[in-house]
């Protein structure tokens, strides 16, 4: 599927998606996604032939924003989703949907604190189970930099 295609099915879907310079950042486009349609657009992706690159998380204020990336077996195309994570500091698994997501999840927890509701096996994967509250990636509150500030002026604010 090339990123135009998936943008306009995207949005047919009920996805927010826009156009990106890969050259630029390194993916073909970018999704706006709430914490609620996490599910169903991993379930959206998988079903069009996308397999999961990475997921991850990044602190700034005024949340931290949830961070999957996919990509196309048959063509280049990697879609970039940024998630604001819910107040509650979880979110859905997709680890069900890709197998492939469960360690990142995991990895995710380890250094940020996101707790994945439904994982199978949240334990965690780089930490000792003596340091599982340490959460290391995250910043303190003065030392947290806007989303503006790091140039993701265009995401919007969850509710």
């Amino acid at each position: 599927m090339k990123s135009s295609e998936a943008i306009l099915k995207l949005m047919e879907a009920g996805f927010q998606a826009e156009s990106v310079d890969v050259n630029g950042v390194g993916y073909h486009v970018r999704a706006h996604v709430d914490a609620e349609q996490v599910r169903s657009f991993a379930q959206w992706l998988l079903a069009q032939g996308f397999f999961i690159d990475f997921l991850t998380a990044v602190d700034a204020s005024p949340r931290i924003q949830m961070i999957y990336q996919f990509a196309h077996y048959d063509h280049p195309c990697r879609i970039n989703a940024r998630v604001p994570l819910p107040d509650s500091g979880a979110i859905d698994t997709i680890s069900d949907i890709y197998q492939g997501a469960d360690w990142h999840e995991r990895e995710t927890r380890d250094f940020f604190g996101v707790h994945f509701s439904g994982h199978h096996n949240l334990v965690p994967l780089i930490l000792c189970d003596e340091d599982k509250d340490l959460k290391p990636l995250l910043k303190k509150e003065g030392d947290r930099k806007s989303l503006e500030e790091i140039g993701w002026a265009d995401v919007p604010a969850a509710d």
